[in-house]
């Protein structure tokens, strides 16, 4: 659906938040008459939204509200703005999505055609709204969450998927749910679909939704992949070693390739190019929150990995330190996901790890699993500043301290943002 087809008709925005309040200002451009409804589900908005003809739903309106799932049941049409806008510019659009290293590959991908002579506008949940690319002649590189997909009846040019496992259960209901809303993107005929090679469950789940239509890609020996040591290899073009990257850990390698590979599918470059393409990569920094180094007044290396919010996510950042002592702060509010992947990794780790346990999920944490994981130390505090008052301390063996919590901040603190700045200004010099 595009924004000319809310024309004439009974437009409701549901949510006025950063989406919501764009997609209002979009309508008062063209001209389009809509009303606003809060998601507190006010009886005003209620029975605005009962008499819609279209809703334009925002992501913080989660697809178990009960008036969303009347709605749904009454034959109610939704949209949303990345449905709007991916239905006028989805052939000039790479749309990245994945539980986790989605924002690195969209970034990785905008990095990559920039240097190569393609700018690209990174846009949608990586922190710009689409409605503020900046020229439609560019590249938009256009990163998905769960919550965008979920709406979507087109799909991008190029479709990524990053990786898959359950995230975001109470907005979507269920982990089918959540797989099902997430890999909306492929279901309406890429021209490329591009997925890592080692990752089954991706590979399986986007072979039952690709349409005939769509041409995969898988990353792997034969195209272009990431080692278990975090280089990247491109047969017939080069390597590039793990130390030559700015980015650490072999997730993000695989990241990398994966952005590779995808401005490769855009692009069809040459081979000179596809050098200038993998060389591209050296200058390329990590982002905020994602294994970022922050400065620390005690000798020790911090790493802020606060976007790391399931237990996959954590397991990824410990991987990327295994030859380090580790005090891994984890926890915050608790979603209920299951944390045995986490204690699973523990358990084959020989270097140790000092967890560092805040929250619900951090106490869920240690009555579930805290005796299976010996003999690495569970150690459980009441808030962070505790945590960093002993990791800064002569009582803390370990010589790296990740914050990868594996859980939200909103025990503590209102946002990821918030939890990483009072990290920061707790150790800084």
């Amino acid at each position: 659906m595009r924004f000319s087809d809310l024309t004439g008709r009974r437009v409701v925005i549901w949510g006025h938040g950063t989406e919501g309040s764009a997609v209002a200002e979009r309508c008062r451009e063209l001209g389009i008459d809509h009303v606003v409804a809060l998601p507190d589900e006010s009886d005003a908005g209620a029975t605005a939204l009962r008499r819609a003809d279209v809703v334009v739903k925002s992501p913080g309106v989660p697809v178990t509200a009960p008036l969303y799932v009347e709605l749904v049941a009454a034959g109610t049409t939704f949209t949303s703005l990345t449905d709007l806008w991916l239905s006028e510019h989805a052939s000039t659009t790479i749309g990245v999505t994945g539980s986790k290293g989605k924002s690195t590959t969209a970034s990785a991908i905008g990095h990559v055609l920039a240097a190569t002579g393609r700018p690209a506008d990174v846009l949608g949940n990586i922190g710009r709204h689409v409605l503020e690319r900046c020229d439609d002649d560019r590249v938009a590189v256009l990163e998905v969450s769960s919550y965008q997909a979920q709406s979507i009846s087109v799909s991008p040019r190029v479709a990524v998927v990053t990786s898959l496992f359950p995230e975001h259960l109470p907005w979507h209901g269920s982990v089918e749910r959540y797989y099902a809303d997430k890999l909306r993107m492929v279901e309406f005929a890429p021209e490329h679909v591009v997925v890592p090679g080692d990752d089954e469950r991706v590979l399986a789940l986007v072979r039952e939704r690709l349409d005939p239509a769509s041409q995969l890609h898988v990353s792997g020996p034969e195209t272009l992949y990431a080692d278990p040591r975090g280089s990247i290899v491109w047969p017939g073009v080069g390597d590039l070693a793990a130390v030559d990257l700015r980015v650490r850990g072999a997730h993000n390698a695989r990241n990398l390739a994966l952005a590779l590979l995808a401005a490769d599918v855009w692009s069809a470059e040459s081979s000179d190019q596809r050098a200038d393409m993998l060389a591209s990569l050296r200058t390329f920094a990590a982002l905020e929150h994602r294994m970022e180094q922050i400065p620390s007044s005690d000798g020790r290396t911090w790493i802020d990995d606060g976007l790391a919010t399931a237990p996959e996510a954590v397991v990824a950042a410990l991987q990327a330190w295994a030859e380090d002592d580790v005090a891994l702060i984890f926890g915050g509010a608790d979603r209920g996901l299951d944390l045995a992947p986490l204690a699973a990794y523990l358990t084959t780790r020989p270097r140790p790890v000092d967890l560092l346990l805040i929250g619900p999920a951090g106490a869920r944490f240690a009555a579930e699993h805290g005796d299976a994981v010996a003999p690495h130390r569970c150690r459980t505090f009441g808030s962070l500043a505790e945590v960093v008052g002993w990791a800064t301390s002569d009582a803390n063996p370990a010589r790296v301290v990740l914050m990868s919590p594996g859980a939200p901040s909103f025990d503590e603190f209102p946002d990821y943002r918030a939890r990483s700045a009072a990290l920061r200004s707790m150790v800084a010099p």
